[in-house]
């Protein structure tokens, strides 16, 4: 039964509108997508259709079907091998949404689902996770922090545990942990996210990401061992992953190891852009005269060009003269 609180004409004609502005890759050479193959209106095959589009990548399709499931009531004979419920169906395009890039279609198709399902923990999540990158904190710690507190009452047994959680399973959504933990790191309390970084470790024990969120935890207090550890566990999981790399690259230089951390940076980025992001590392130390070396060397390698070392070593320039200064004033 559709009720009036979706809104499903407004959605359908937002959603038509928008994919035929963007002439996506599913769309002929007029910037029309083609309609051709759309079944009949049976919501059965219709869902089936916008299913198959989505396994195929054509995703603009898919969520144009997904809108047109939304409008049409299954019959009484109907009998679905495809049992989607509104909600669910919502919950799909906000997905795809996000997946093409249009985060505030996905973020109104979720705030849609938690209209409907308030409770609805993986809509919560995903929106939580749209408001941390916006960098709205206070917004995505609500929700995220409800989607834990479901997903710890679903898991929750008889048996007693000392842990603040209990043993996440393939059913708990982790990236609400993950940006619950990320919040925390943020707030600067670096071992709750640390402990919730390590929950989600047995879930997901393949995720480069994860433990590139454990090594910089790691190493906002300090502990450059562990820091190194999970950055280069990071790596073997995904020798592409270009913040692991980064990353490393950041404790060498807090350790000193320059050279190292210099052949780490140039495994992602071209030699005079490393040069330069350990300028700038050493800059935000403090280290300035290090820093200049690095600058320079950046600058050397690329004058013609590579505005940023040039950028950062004035800005370095001017702070070390304006240290000078202060020193002659306070003799």
């Amino acid at each position: 039964m559709i009720t009036k609180s979706y809104g499903i004409n407004n959605w359908l004609f937002t959603i038509i509108g928008l994919t035929f502005l963007s002439g996506c890759t599913t769309t002929s050479s007029n910037n029309q997508l083609d309609f051709s193959d759309i079944p009949p209106d049976t919501r059965e095959t219709t869902l089936t259709q916008a299913v198959s589009a989505e396994q195929n990548s054509q995703f603009d399709k898919a969520i144009v079907l997904y809108a047109k499931a939304l409008e049409i009531q299954p019959s009484d004979e109907e009998k679905p091998t495809i049992a989607m419920t509104n909600t669910a169906v919502f919950y799909k395009i906000g997905l795809l949404e996000v997946k093409q890039g249009n985060t505030e279609l996905g973020r109104k198709a979720f705030r849609q689902v938690l209209k409907v399902e308030p409770s609805h923990v993986l809509a919560q999540t995903q929106l939580g996770i749209i408001y941390l990158a916006q960098r709205n904190k206070q917004d995505a710690l609500v929700l995220l922090t409800k989607a834990i507190a479901t997903d710890q009452l679903r898991l929750a047994n008889e048996e007693q545990t000392k842990n603040t959680y209990f043993s996440l399973d393939e059913l708990s959504p982790t990236e609400a942990y993950m940006g619950l933990a990320v919040i925390h790191d943020l707030k600067g309390d670096h071992d709750r996210a640390i402990a919730l970084f390590n929950l989600i470790k047995p879930v997901t024990p393949q995720d480069p990401i994860l433990f590139t969120n454990i090594g910089y935890s790691h190493y906002l207090v300090g502990n450059f061992v562990e820091a190194e550890i999970n950055f280069k566990t990071a790596i073997d999981l995904d020798m592409q992953f270009s913040r692991a790399w980064v990353d490393l690259g950041l404790v060498y230089v807090r350790k000193g190891m320059y050279s190292k951390a210099l052949q780490t940076l140039k495994q992602v980025m071209p030699t005079e852009h490393a040069y330069n992001d350990i300028g700038y590392f050493l800059i935000l130390e403090g280290r300035y005269r290090e820093a200049e070396y690095f600058l320079e060397r950046a600058i050397e390698l690329s004058p013609s060009y590579f505005v940023k070392a040039n950028v950062n070593l004035e800005n370095l320039k001017i702070h070390m003269n304006k240290n000078i200064d202060l020193a002659y004033s306070d003799e």
